[in-house]
């Protein structure tokens, strides 16, 4: 399984009234599929920069998901199928999966940062430049 993130923009008349329903419709959709909802998140009411299917705002959701890539094309279908759903991108989420894979750093900041190795200075080169003459009647 692949670790997924989906951002969709919900038609406003939906989101004010059940937001609720249009959440765990979402998740249905992703569960009846196969996949498991990480983490929920709303951003919120935005003013569109154009009309998107005919509106001018919509709510913001961001889901994060693992599921298997052979399912992801009937996912994909699934959401433009929905009412609710004005819009959706879902895209592969490397940054989470690559920051659970770090660990956590041991010993205080103060020391970790002891251990970068100093630029050694550069000399300046001094050339000596005369000053040019004025000439007369150029």
């Amino acid at each position: 399984m692949r670790m997924y993130e989906g951002l969709f923009l919900i038609d406003n008349a939906h989101a004010n009234m059940e937001w609720d329903t249009v959440v765990k419709h979402i998740q249905d959709i992703l569960q009846k599929n196969g996949a498991e909802v990480l983490k929920t998140e709303k951003w919120g009411e935005k003013k569109l920069a154009y009309k998107v299917n005919g509106h001018k705002r919509g709510t913001y959701l961001i889901i994060h998901f693992n599921a298997k890539n052979t399912v992801l094309v009937t996912i994909k279908r699934d959401f433009q199928l929905s009412d609710y759903i004005i819009r959706s991108l879902i895209v592969k989420d490397d940054k989470i999966e690559d920051v659970s894979q770090i660990g956590i750093i041991e010993g205080p900041p103060e020391k970790e940062a002891e251990k970068i190795p100093e630029i050694p200075a550069i000399e300046l080169l001094e050339e000596s430049v005369e000053p040019v003459k004025a000439t007369e009647g150029v």
